[in-house]
């Protein structure tokens, strides 16, 4: 992940990376999706490392403080949000646990935690996809799916929220989230060809 400069910018990502675990988690065991899975495990690794930059950072401010005794209680509370937003992602171990054990799901944990017909799922983008080089703006969606591109990562780089005008590749793995119709509609983007697309 790229280096962040400043506190602000770490916490906005912290915040962002904890709703993504978040979501991603629950999405692993209502699916009980082993790559959703392990796309929360990649979400950790971010959040671990973000954790320490935000230590190392509030700890520089700290010494550079003119009043110390007036920023230091404040600075204890940024690094609290650090530690409450690892213990998120620690807590999500233990509920991915149950998608990577591949024993299935019962049905009384959908019914619970199940979003009327929600789902965020996981997309690879083909060589061949429609989608190799196309725009997130060039998703064609119904407004009553409830289509929205949530994350999208490129090997070990992760565009949270992405912007219309982002552009995907072969190989991007995109995070959705919407109604079943949303689903495989983006399941038709990401295995039809190019070919199609021009038809």
């Amino acid at each position: 992940m790229a280096k962040t400069k400043n506190l602000k910018e770490i916490l906005i990502l912290l915040r962002k990376y904890s709703q993504l675990i978040v979501d991603l988690g629950y999405a692993a065991v209502l699916e009980d999706n082993l790559e959703l899975a392990q796309e929360a495990f990649r979400v950790k690794t971010e959040i671990k490392e973000l954790d320490y930059q935000l230590r190392k950072e509030a700890l520089m401010v700290a010494r550079l403080s003119r009043s110390a005794k007036e920023d230091i209680p404040q600075i204890a509370n940024i690094l609290q949000i650090g530690v409450a937003i690892k213990e998120i992602s620690d807590g999500i171990d233990d509920l991915i646990e149950i998608a990577v054990r591949n024993v299935g799901v019962h049905p009384i944990i959908r019914i619970a935690y199940s979003r009327k017909d929600i789902r965020i799922t996981r997309h690879v983008v083909g060589e061949a996809s429609k989608l190799d080089g196309k725009k997130l703006d060039d998703i064609k969606m119904d407004p009553d799916a409830g289509f929205r591109v949530i994350a999208v990562r490129r090997e070990n780089e992760w565009t949270l929220d992405p912007p219309g005008g982002k552009k995907l590749l072969n190989g991007d793995i995109v995070i959705v989230e919407g109604r079943d119709v949303a689903a495989r509609k983006m399941q038709d983007y990401v295995k039809g060809t190019k070919k199609e697309t021009n038809k």
